[in-house]
């Protein structure tokens, strides 16, 4: 006997839903929908390029740092500009200080609350609005966003990134307050360890370890480490698929979101995949005996917040180098082009792409990381998330995996 159901998921940005079918107590079919459609790439058309500063940062109220980033290689690799070293390790920078507040915030708020379900014992800890932990967390994750601050002049939606550089000049005083803040957010790295371990023996405890496993194939822009430490994507085997989308008019289809493949095939993206191809040992090793299950894919997120704490330290350095460099590049550049900008954000590869003719937006169009990894199924395949969730035995699993993957259904739609 099958048995449907539909879960509305609670904790994420904008509204998704699940609907799982059941088959003595196993998913045995998953489709996550999107309900609502955006479509800013609709907007951007016709406006003169530099609106896009303004509009892209808004896809997303956790991630559009990423999108500025993105809007502005774009515009960049179209229009021929190339900006100055200061101006990239400040980008660098406040890229970085975004991910780290995601990632923080998306593991106390929207993750290890869920575990309360099954260990009221942790309550005191992980309680939302209330729990020790969960409390702390908020100003951990502070802290990356008034580095932000101290650049980008606001959190979320800046537009201080623009074609050559930035808007802004940091001096040695801006850099000495944001050194202290991150100093500060090391202090809890403890707290940060302590969790760590907590939630691999919550992992064991409950089987979490073995579920949750998709494709196994990993795809990472990696402009977040270096630039060589990763295989790059070749934008033009980047396909979007409308089969089971309302944008194909089927009467089959079930999400707004398209999707996504990669020279034909699905690809997960985000932190795990980012750790694997940078070949982080913490994660080859554990991927190499549980594979990419929950567990892994949790802990990925969690090895990447110290991984990236320390990257912040060398580029400071490297910006008080470049301190009495220009911020920004005034050379001419035409008003006609053709380009694209890729960027790791905090949930994975991150694609804008834009036609500009006479300086104006003729095209636009934007591949999320949420797109990549709860888009729908086509005829080929099902989608990234929804593969995972074949390994759920209850609801309780499916929602976990689902949150796994870090769920915006704002950033999916476009």
């Amino acid at each position: 006997m099958k048995v449907v159901r539909e879960n509305i998921l609670t904790r994420v940005e904008g509204v998704a839903s699940v609907k799982l079918e059941f088959k003595k107590c196993k998913v045995v079919d998953a489709k996550i929908c999107i309900p609502d459609y955006r479509g800013l790439e609709k907007v951007l058309t016709g406006r003169p390029y530099m609106d896009a500063l303004v509009i892209n940062p808004r896809v997303c109220g956790i991630c559009g740092h990423a999108h500025l980033k993105a809007t502005v290689l774009a515009l960049e690799n179209a229009l021929k500009v190339k900006p100055t070293t200061k101006a990239k390790i400040v980008r660098d920078i406040t890229h970085i200080a975004e991910i780290l507040q995601n990632h923080v915030k998306w593991f106390y708020l929207y993750l290890i609350p869920d575990f309360l379900i099954k260990r009221a014992d942790l309550t005191n800890l992980y309680e939302p609005y209330k729990g020790c932990r969960w409390r702390s967390s908020i100003e951990f994750a502070n802290l990356f966003v008034k580095i932000n601050a101290i650049f980008a002049g606001q959190w979320p939606h800046s537009s201080y990134m623009v074609p050559g550089g930035i808007t802004c000049e940091p001096d040695e005083e801006s850099i000495i307050q944001a050194i202290h803040l991150m100093e500060k957010a090391k202090s809890f790295l403890n707290m940060l360890e302590e969790d760590t371990e907590r939630f691999k023996e919550l992992c064991m405890e409950f089987g979490l370890e073995k579920i949750g496993i998709s494709y196994g194939r990993f795809l990472a822009n990696g402009k977040v480490y270096s630039d060589g430490e990763y295989k790059r994507i070749e934008p033009e085997f980047i396909e979007e698929r409308e089969d089971f989308s309302y944008h194909s008019k089927s009467p089959l289809a079930y999400s707004w979101a398209k999707s996504v493949r990669y020279r034909g095939l699905p690809y997960e993206v985000g932190p795990m995949a980012r750790l694997l191809q940078a070949k982080d040992k913490r994660v080859l090793h554990l991927y190499k005996i549980y594979g990419g299950s929950f567990m892994v894919r949790v802990l990925s997120r969690l090895y990447e917040i110290d991984n990236l704490i320390h990257k912040l330290d060398d580029l400071f350095k490297r910006l008080k180098e470049y301190i009495s460099d220009p911020s920004y590049n005034d050379a001419e550049h035409p008003l006609d082009g053709e380009g694209y900008g890729m960027v790791e954000a905090s949930r994975g590869t991150l694609l804008h792409w834009v036609l500009i003719e006479k300086g104006r937006i003729k095209d636009y169009r934007i591949i999320t990381p949420s797109a990549w990894n709860l888009g729908p199924r086509c005829k080929d395949f099902l989608g990234v998330a929804e593969m995972a969730l074949l390994s759920a035995r209850d609801e309780w699993e499916a929602n976990l995996i689902l949150r796994s993957f870090d769920i915006c259904s704002v950033c999916t739609t476009h």
